[in-house]
């Protein structure tokens, strides 16, 4: 090992660790009586596979029985419902244990395939879309486990092709629509999304010049960072239409949601979602909740006593609450987890809800901070989230949303409160506390330098607090590179050492085409129409 190459050190033990996960996994089996002849679904280091086909459903009720291609297709509930799964499955005997050593696309096909079944998408396809969709990622293990101050962790999100964390879902729902598309021959989908700063670039990057697919993503004009606007409109691939919306991130997605809401032009235009909405989003998400995990836990043989796994705490920058809904369902599948940190910007709806039980839209609107992606007031996926903790009451959950909608304020029962709130705890971090955290991270952390969204995570895990002998993992959401306003204010000169990667330094020199709308349903609709007839003629 010694006089080997880095690579060569790290595939001999990864090597070492599979064979131990291959006996550990097959003792386990044996010890506890569970051999079924499906289990080991072409993949010899697979724990436990079940024939169980995972359905779906809406959080309200209207709908039942859905398959994950449907879901996934579908992408909102038909009675404004988000759909999801009837049953969450649990992680097979000896896991997350078994699956240590994995690569991480390797686990994501491990994690995923409890929730796509083969009539969905057979294996190999599956691990075909898998390893294309990480294959574009710049660092091996995908998503990273950086050690930095305090005793803490960063789990690094932005080595896919746009710098941030939201392409890992995309890559892999992008191809993943490629791969539904290619078994409806003739059929055709229309991408409508809304985007805050990271997911428009990172949706557009994953369907470009993806056949049967017309992409059209909707920004708060004026309310992205000027490089995150870049990585939109620089894209000028003829399947790729940006709009500049004039309003809020709140705006954008409500028009979306009306988009979809909207039999008639939803079958006119066969409307297919990206945001956080589309189930397959939160899958994605999960794998790396998994792979980090492994990475800051010992092996067995460190356990202080048998059969007690060790906890890690997670701390996530929240604004539509997709990334730590992935985290929830984690642990719901049967990942050790102590804390999930709810970390939010002074848009803190979610704080509220957690701190006093109010989740009810500032009357003064979205603030515009440093941190745009989190710069949201309704959070999509929390109602999911609520859901569950309804016992997934779908009756419950059509009676809350709708007053909410009315209302603009959620009313939670007492129980619904108590158990949101064994769940999650959560913590608010101002503009200033940003900066005082890039700034006092980079000075102690040898120049480590975190985005003001990562800056979020990293600040809220420190007011919540750690426990000894529980790592504390922050979720980096974006590099640093696509907010250099933020770094300039904590870091003064020193932000001038800063290297900015390609291709985000070049950006600026790359045509754009954008279109400027008025924050109309009916606007957007109508160019939506006009467009995907224009481009039917050609």
């Amino acid at each position: 090992l010694a006089q080997s190459s880095e690579p060569q050190c790290r595939r001999l033990r990864a090597a070492d660790q599979t064979t131990g996960t291959m006996l550990r996994s097959r003792m386990a089996q044996l010890s506890t009586r569970v051999v079924a002849p499906t289990a080991w679904r072409n993949m010899g280091l697979r724990a436990l596979s079940t024939d169980r086909k995972t359905a779906y459903r809406s959080t309200r009720g209207g709908q039942t029985g859905l398959s994950f291609s449907e879901a996934v297709m579908q992408g909102l509930g038909k009675d404004k419902g988000l759909l999801v799964p009837e049953v969450i499955p649990s992680f097979p005997p000896g896991a997350p244990e078994c699956w240590r050593g994995l690569s991480f696309q390797e686990l994501a096909y491990e994690v995923m395939s409890l929730y796509v079944g083969p009539d969905d998408v057979p294996a190999d396809k599956l691990k075909d879309i898998i390893n294309r969709s990480y294959s574009t990622f710049r660092d091996s293990d995908v998503t990273p486990v950086v050690p930095i101050t305090d005793g803490l962790h960063t789990l690094e999100l932005f080595h896919g092709p746009t710098f941030a964390f939201k392409d890992v879902a995309l890559q892999f729902l992008g191809n993943l629509y490629e791969h539904l598309l290619s078994e409806r021959p003739g059929h055709k989908i229309t991408v409508v999304g809304a985007t805050s700063g990271d997911t428009g670039s990172s949706a557009i990057y994953g369907l470009r010049g993806k056949k049967g697919v017309e992409c059209f993503i909707l920004y708060p004009d004026g309310r992205t960072s000027r490089t995150q606007e870049l990585q939109m409109i620089t894209v000028t691939d003829d399947n790729i239409h940006n709009i500049a919306l004039g309003g809020t991130f709140d705006d954008c997605q409500s028009v979306v949601k009306a988009c979809f809401n909207d039999p008639e032009f939803n079958a006119h235009v066969s409307i297919a979602a990206v945001n956080s909405i589309n189930w397959a989003r939160i899958l994605a998400q999960m794998v790396y909740y998994v792979y980090a995990y492994l990475k800051v836990t010992p092996p067995p043989g460190s356990f202080k006593e048998a059969g007690s796994p060790p906890l890690v705490s997670f701390s996530v920058p929240t604004g539509n609450f997709g990334d730590i809904l992935a985290g929830y369902y984690a642990k719901r599948m049967g990942l050790p987890v102590d804390q999930l940190v709810v970390a939010t910007n002074s848009n803190d709806i979610l704080h509220r809800f957690f701190s006093d039980g109010d989740y009810s839209v500032a009357s003064n609107g979205v603030k515009q901070t440093i941190s745009p992606s989190m710069d949201i007031q309704i959070s999509s996926n929390f109602e999911r989230f609520l859901f569950h903790q309804t016992g997934d009451d779908a009756a419950a959950m059509a009676k809350l949303m709708g007053n909410f909608e009315a209302t603009n304020q959620l009313l939670p029962p007492a129980e619904l409160l108590a158990a949101a709130r064994s769940e999650m705890v959560s913590a608010r971090v101002a503009d200033d506390e940003v900066l005082a955290t890039i700034k006092d991270v980079h000075a102690r952390g040898d120049g480590y330098t975190l985005d003001p969204h990562s800056a979020i995570g990293v600040a809220a895990a420190l007011q919540v607090g750690t426990k000894p002998g529980v790592p504390m993992v922050c979720l980096a959401c974006a590099h640093w590179a696509k907010f250099p306003a933020a770094n300039r204010d904590a870091l003064g000169d020193k932000a001038d050492a800063l290297v900015v990667p390609e291709p985000l330094a070049s950006l600026h020199k790359l045509p754009t085409r954008v279109n400027m709308l008025p924050n109309s349903l009916q606007e957007v609709q109508t160019y939506i129409k006009q467009t995907l007839a224009e481009r039917k003629q050609h």
